[in-house]
């Protein structure tokens, strides 16, 4: 099938082959490069995996199983208004309207780790861009359903490390909760900031640090759940979302002392014994305005994965420092590493 529109024409300016980085032409229902690799299209989905061995694939496997057994809540209002509110707090935006304008003039955007389209709806919504989502597992067909009926979203299924676009060619790069389930998360970033334009901007949130106890517990999970299948792991997931949902019926309090460096930035913190579990001993997620399942979803992702790399903020900053991205907004807490910024030329 081939890329019909202006939009889609345009996206094969801006792709490259992989690992040659020459650009790409169609050929039927194909993008090619001289001596390169040869890649399907289906209507406005690229696979630049198919039939490809990569690194990452045990990756690609836990998160088709994850995206796969999603509980879709796009249609639930308050859920989606619970993501957005936290979404615009973590990168210093005041309000929808301070989104919108932060997005003006924006034609091109990358969503590195696409999953099931929560980004790319807001990018949608707030801005007038083409945005490429870029995704590593088998969602990349569920996104093709979902964003059939516009032109303005092209579905890429690729490896982050080997991504597709052209050096200047992306407005905002987008990196979501994303590049952290790989063991090279900066050599990504590295790579993936190559595509920014001379006004690109860049929001990343990665996983932060943890307490010294809970990335050992962390550890130990992973490690003893790794051989099991994708399922098995989801109803491991069901046990710890069980204790979760246990410990926040306890109405206790637990407030840290402040020589406990053990436990790092919680020290003279005070919150509930859940709470508590979740920062400093082991992923045990549990939220009351989220569903059962949607609860079950996030602890699976944490454990499933066979990689999941927590990053300092000092560490992510110097991503941004020898990409020459000056960073506009930070905010780093006990779950998540968020900056925001623009490309410096």
């Amino acid at each position: 099938m081939r890329l019909k529109s202006c939009k889609m024409m345009a996206a094969i300016d801006i792709l490259r082959d992989p690992k040659t980085r020459k650009p790409l032409a169609q050929n039927g229902g194909y993008l090619s490069a001289e001596q390169g690799g040869k890649f399907n299209i289906d209507g406005k989905f690229i696979n630049f995996l198919d039939g490809q061995s990569h690194a990452n694939e045990p990756t690609e496997k836990e998160a088709s199983f994850r995206w796969e057994h999603s509980s879709r809540l796009e249609e639930d209002n308050e859920f989606s208004k619970h993501q957005l509110d936290d979404f615009l707090k973590r990168y210093g935006l005041d309000n929808e309207q301070d989104f919108a304008g932060y997005l003006e003039g924006v034609e091109t955007i990358a969503e590195i780790g696409a999953g099931e389209g929560r980004l790319v709806d807001w990018f949608l919504k707030y801005s007038d861009a083409t945005i490429y989502a870029l995704e590593i597992s088998d969602s990349t067909r569920y996104l093709q359903q979902k964003y059939q009926d516009t032109d303005r979203v092209i579905i890429i299924k690729a490896d982050a490390l080997h991504h597709p676009f052209a050096d200047g060619s992306i407005d905002l790069l987008s990196c979501e909760q994303s590049i952290h389930h790989t063991d090279q998360p900066g050599k990504i970033f590295d790579s993936l900031s190559k595509s920014l334009s001379s006004r690109g901007k860049v929001l990343l949130s990665v996983y932060a640090e943890k307490s010294a106890i809970r990335e050992k517990f962390d550890a130990i999970i992973r490690e003893g759940i790794s051989g099991l299948s994708s399922q098995e792991k989801h109803e491991v997931a069901k046990k710890i979302t069980d204790i979760a949902k246990i410990l926040s019926e306890i109405n206790v309090d637990v407030e840290v002392p402040e020589e406990y460096h053990e436990f790092g930035d919680l020290k003279g913190e005070k919150m509930s014994l859940q709470r508590f579990m979740y920062y400093a001993v082991m992923k045990c997620f549990w939220n009351d305005d989220f569903t059962y399942d949607k609860c079950v979803e996030f602890n699976h992702d944490w454990y499933s994965y066979p990689i999941c790399n927590t990053v300092s903020l000092e560490e992510a900053s110097s991503w941004f420092e020898r990409n020459n991205i000056k960073i506009d907004h930070v905010d780093s807490n006990s779950s998540n590493v968020n900056i925001r910024g623009n490309f410096v030329q």
